[in-house]
């Protein structure tokens, strides 16, 4: 049977792609951040993983208002990426784990988990941003789950913890002798277009941290379950917690997570953490 063997959440802030952005940043900040990527790969590599399934938002360059789904799976042969260039990132295809993506879009099919599909689901810097610093080698096969957490209404948070524990479900019920790993990316908190653009609440920011790594996820939904309560603590970027809270769902019991780093990043106008999800 397959199994998790780690997750990943952190920040996806476009300007972590280029050496340019990460030089505008205080030296005790690009310390600490790189510091967490860093221990974030090395668990990745340690854990063996064979897959990687992400979950990560779109930012309109994929998906728009004509055909906007809730939750988004690559069942293709490869994702390309990326969509829109711009940032330093560099042009890269990807296996999908073709087989294991279409498991969990029919496992979903038949229980109430109704995932939109693409055969030709372009990547974003929601994921090649972090994976630039995650997977350098770019070799890992991966499933791209997109979630709505850009344009309202969106699925709840709540709705997003469940279907990652759906999806960890499905990956334990696949027969086959595989090993994945989990990423989710986006937030923390961050404004983007409106005049509030560069505000950054890192109250909140710790507050969320806090929770999750408390296994705390009900307390969130609940007291953010209207978008609009949500974004008004946290900026339109924040938003993306929704991605974090699918990663937790997926996790099984064994694997706890734990805080690698946190820097509320003016000169990334980005509350920018990683939280790390393993058995030790």
């Amino acid at each position: 049977m397959a199994e998790i063997v780690a997750g990943i959440a952190c920040s996806h802030v476009p300007f972590m792609a280029s050496e340019e952005n990460w030089q505008r940043l205080a030296e005790p900040e690009r310390n600490k951040m790189r510091a967490g990527f860093t221990s974030a790969r090395q668990l990745l590599e340690e854990s063996r993983a064979e897959v990687l399934i992400t979950f990560a938002d779109d930012h309109f360059d994929r998906c728009f208002y004509d055909n906007l789904p809730a939750f988004l799976i690559g069942v293709g042969e490869e994702a390309a990426g990326p969509a829109v260039p711009g940032f330093g990132l560099p042009q890269v295809r990807l296996p999908i784990a073709g087989d294991l993506a279409r498991f969990i879009l029919r496992q979903g099919l038949e229980s109430g988990v109704d995932f939109a599909f693409s055969e030709e689901l372009a990547l974003d810097h929601a994921e090649m941003a972090p994976m630039m610093h995650l997977t350098p080698h770019w070799n890992l096969p991966i499933i791209p789950i997109v979630v709505n957490a850009f344009a309202p209404p969106m699925p709840t948070l709540k709705r997003c913890f469940d279907v990652g524990a759906f999806v960890g479900q499905c990956v334990e019920r696949w027969p086959h002798n595989r090993r994945v790993a989990v990423l989710g990316t986006g937030g923390l908190s961050h404004w983007v277009g409106p005049p509030e653009t560069g505000k950054i609440n890192e109250e909140f920011d710790r507050w969320f941290l806090e929770r999750l790594i408390a296994g705390e996820v009900p307390e969130i939904a609940n007291r953010y379950a209207r978008y609009e309560d949500l974004e008004a603590v946290a900026g339109n970027g924040g938003h993306e917690v929704r991605d974090w809270l699918a990663v937790a769902g997926a996790m099984p019991a064994h694997l706890q997570p734990r805080l690698l780093a946190y820097e509320p990043l003016k000169a990334w106008s980005t509350g920018t953490g990683i939280v790390a999800w393993s058995a030790n």
